[in-house]
């Protein structure tokens, strides 16, 4: 048995040497097996070894050509978003980014910019002989506001509009007023003749010319029809 236990043992001594022996030539295997590995995997699966996030930039205040040369070359990709009005940023100018700056994004993610339409215009209408009431209606619908009304004396209808500032087909900016010129009626006029009008009737024509109406005597004895105008002060053609 002694010798039997001995050579046994005398073999482990020699197995364990040469163990011991092989361990740099597996080190040197495995570590050249990785850098293999990572290698080919570098060239041709960069982007799991490598990470592509990235902070996006902020573009706002930029024209969107500046705003798309900037993110290109930060490695993302610009996309148009809306057309909005803005009252002080110039046409074409970056209003908004999505996702916003310092968001962290892979490379080539797009980038989505809503850009500025400058500022909003509009078209004053015409609204030379409405009554002052169709007239603010028509300004209104128009995205416009109804700025000063002046009353003038002309050759036209009490109430209704002459003129406005400014023009009608001029093109101005939103918000913004419209004058209205509107008439008093003519300062001097002929008397129109009334009589046998309707008092309704005659009430309106008097009044579209500026003019009021005092007493009002009802004669009883009158043959006309009621409500008829049988006489008037002051007469025909008399301002």
């Amino acid at each position: 048995w002694g010798v039997r236990g001995a050579a046994a043992e005398d073999r482990s001594v020699r197995w364990r040497a040469g163990a011991r022996r092989a361990i740099p030539f597996v080190i040197a295997a495995t570590a050249g097996f990785v850098f293999s590995y990572l290698i080919v995997a570098f060239f041709v699966f960069p982007a799991t070894i490598i990470p592509s996030d990235r902070k996006v930039p902020n573009v706002v205040g930029m024209t969107y050509d500046e705003a798309s040369r900037r993110l290109t070359s930060d490695g993302f990709r610009a996309a148009t978003g809306e057309q909005r009005f803005h009252a002080s940023a110039p046409s074409g100018t970056v209003l908004e980014q999505v996702p916003p700056p310092g968001a962290v994004e892979p490379k080539g993610a797009e980038i989505v910019l809503h850009v500025s339409s400058g500022q909003r215009r509009g078209e004053v209408p015409n609204v030379v002989g409405l009554t002052r009431q169709q007239a603010e209606l028509a300004i209104e619908n128009a995205g416009l506001d109804v700025g000063d009304v002046e009353e003038i004396r002309a050759n036209t209808p009490r109430g209704t509009v002459t003129s406005s500032r400014p023009v009608s087909g001029t093109r101005v900016t939103i918000p913004s007023s419209v004058t209205l010129i509107v008439s008093m009626g003519p300062a001097s006029i002929d008397m129109p003749d009334v009589v046998g009008e309707n008092y309704s009737r005659a009430r309106s024509v008097l009044e579209q010319l500026g003019l009021r109406i005092g007493d009002v005597n009802v004669d009883s004895t009158s043959l006309a029809a009621g409500g008829t105008v049988i006489a008037q002060s002051p007469a025909v053609g008399r301002a």
